[in-house]
């Protein structure tokens, strides 16, 4: 919200006319001389939506909803009302995401090929919830035809509402300002190409398209630089192969680091299948022989979202007495791991450190497509979250003077 180029920088040129007052303490405001307000704010954790309770909203706006959750979304049209005249309405952005809420809800505007039908784009359905389940119809008179009396008695009620498609085509004014914009996203991967440029709601990346193996450079001790900050990221399993299990996931260990020439270096990568115990004493050996070759080293758990898996990254925690150790919160959307680290692969901003495990990775960071891939992709989870570590512990301090932060 708070970065260049977003939705506050966007509203302080945008309000600048009204003569509002603009605010940042407690939450970021725009006052308009008649106490109108327009407030922005973060739903951070599925939690967040609290810290909106009591709230009177005429007006909600989701940017970029597909990044939000399901019950995030419901959950804040509890808070759509108005007593001030203006009709309470929620309005969003959204960029084509298939493992997102909204590619369900949205089915009806979207073919087969998962385009948006051109002639549906604005057409206003209707729909009524019942039962836990979103009934839909074309007409407020077909739903009030449907369960009259419920509405009647105001046991059920109607909704409304419409997805306009829109591709950076419908934007000249961007296209005419910023001309090389399009050819940015012509020159991403294939299927952000499709989603972003195309607006394709069903784009997935395809198996080798991520991280091709020439992209891979690679360095000898040599070669290395001083290093910014380094991360060990541990995607964890306690599996071992038996005959109901013959092929488990891997508990994998990426120990990535930042130099100073800002490059991105893959130091080691470990995996194994074992017991708990065993899982525990690799961390604590990895800890160990980190610290001796390379120094400072923060260690990244990730933790499973429910109460076991939470206790049980605490439980390692609370063993590593004398070493960094953090926890991580699970994603469910591997992608938004994998991509930064592919992204900085394909420019060529990332080497490898020689070493045994070099071709078991590659192998592995090869076959990643969306996480339905028959194949594992352990490595490539703890690679990617340790790249995403380092970028916000890099970006944190790097803003840390300018009180910002990185939500």
């Amino acid at each position: 919200m708070s970065s260049g180029g977003g939705l506050w920088d966007t509203a302080n040129e945008l309000y600048a006319p009204f003569n509002t007052q603009s605010r940042e303490n407690p939450r970021f405001q725009h006052v308009f001389p008649s106490g109108a307000k327009v407030e922005f704010g973060h739903l951070q954790k599925e939690t967040s939506t609290k810290s909106w309770d009591g709230a009177q909203l005429a007006m909600i706006g989701f940017d970029e909803l597909q990044h939000f959750s399901e019950r995030q979304f419901w959950y804040m049209l509890s808070r759509n009302r108005s007593t001030c005249g203006v009709p309470s309405r929620m309005r969003a952005t959204c960029n084509p995401d298939p493992d997102s809420f909204l590619r369900k809800l949205l089915a009806w505007w979207i073919d087969e090929d998962g385009y948006p039908i051109p002639e549906r784009s604005g057409v206003i359905r209707y729909f009524i919830r019942q039962d836990n389940k979103l009934e839909w119809f074309d007409s407020y008179e077909e739903a009030y035809g449907a369960h009259k009396e419920q509405i009647d008695n105001q046991e059920l009620f109607v909704k409304s509402f419409t997805f306009i498609r829109a591709t950076l085509d419908d934007n000249p004014t961007l296209l005419e300002i910023d001309p090389a914009y399009k050819a940015n996203l012509s020159a991403m991967f294939e299927y952000e190409r499709k989603r972003l440029l195309l607006g394709n709601w069903d784009a997935r990346p395809m198996a080798g398209e991520l991280f091709k193996t020439h992209y891979w450079r690679y360095a000898e001790v040599s070669d290395l630089p001083r290093f910014q900050r380094i991360v060990r990221y541990w995607d964890r399993a306690a599996t071992v192969p038996s005959d109901l299990y013959p092929d488990p996931d891997w508990t994998a260990g990426a120990l990535l680091g930042v130099g100073e020439d800002n490059r991105v270096y893959i130091l080691d990568v470990v995996r194994v299948r074992e017991e708990p115990f065993d899982v525990l004493r690799l961390i604590k050996d990895c800890a160990a022989s980190d610290a001796g070759r390379w120094g400072d080293v923060q260690i990244w758990l990730e933790q499973d979202p429910a109460a076991a898996g939470k206790q049980e990254v605490q439980n390692i925690i609370a063993e590593m007495k004398g070493w960094t150790v953090y926890a991580n919160p699970k994603r469910s959307k591997k992608l938004s791991y994998w991509t930064p680290l592919a992204i900085q692969c394909k420019a060529g901003n990332v080497s490898l450190l020689k070493g045994a495990w070099n071709g078991m990775f590659i192998d592995e960071l090869a076959g990643v497509t969306d996480g339905t891939q028959n194949g594992h992709d352990d490595m490539a989870d703890a690679a990617g979250g340790a790249f995403m570590m380092l970028a916000n512990l890099l970006y944190n301090e790097e803003n840390a003077l300018a009180g910002k932060l990185r939500l």
